[in-house]
């Protein structure tokens, strides 16, 4: 029988390496929230340009409601089952490669438990919302912005505070918000003028 627990593990050791400072620096930078402002805001853009500024609206609080329904799940789960962190757990940690947080002045450690990624879930929900709701028609969008929530998810793993199942899990709850929001936004009256 297959010790999932013991695979998760290994995974995880096999995932989190040295990549030297520039790795590490890229990996903290994909990892923090605000590096991707500026690509939330050409999103927004890219639907006002397309739509106008009613559908913008309407994408930007289904993508709020996404991320808030996604990063509140993750809580639940977080505070309910209190799986720890790769960087806490005896055995693991000591193997482990953990980067600097330049604005904090110590190693990444994030909060005691991780047991779904909130990055992975929100990340996903985003990638389906825009997707679905008509941004997925850009040339590229599914490619590029896929890479984003693979690059994002990974970053969780390099910086040692998630296992590879917690980014998984994430990204599954990430996928069944995202479809849910985006199903109702199709049933919508008001959206469905929208061209949805």
């Amino acid at each position: 029988m297959i010790d999932l627990v013991q695979l998760d593990y290994g995974a995880m050791l096999a995932l989190n390496f040295d990549g030297g400072v520039v790795v590490d620096r890229l990996m903290w930078l994909a990892s923090e929230k605000l590096t991707w402002a500026p690509l939330y805001l050409f999103m927004l853009w890219y639907i006002w340009r397309q739509w106008g500024w009613r559908r913008m609206v309407v994408m930007l609080v289904a993508v709020v409601v996404g991320v808030a329904l996604s990063d509140q799940i993750c809580n639940y789960f977080k505070e309910t089952y209190q799986v720890l962190r790769p960087n806490r757990v005896e055995g693991i940690k000591e193997h482990l490669h953990l980067v600097w947080d330049p604005i904090k002045g110590e190693h990444c450690i994030f909060g005691r438990y991780g047991t779904i990624s909130a990055h992975a879930a929100t990340t996903m929900s985003i990638f389906l919302i825009l997707g679905l709701g008509g941004v997925g028609r850009a040339k590229g969008y599914w490619l590029w912005m896929a890479l984003w929530v693979v690059l994002v998810g990974y970053s969780r793993i390099y910086l040692g505070v998630h296992f590879p199942s917690q980014i998984l899990f994430g990204w599954a709850l990430g996928a069944l918000v995202g479809g849910f929001v985006s199903w109702v936004l199709r049933r919508l009256p008001q959206t469905k003028k929208l061209g949805y």
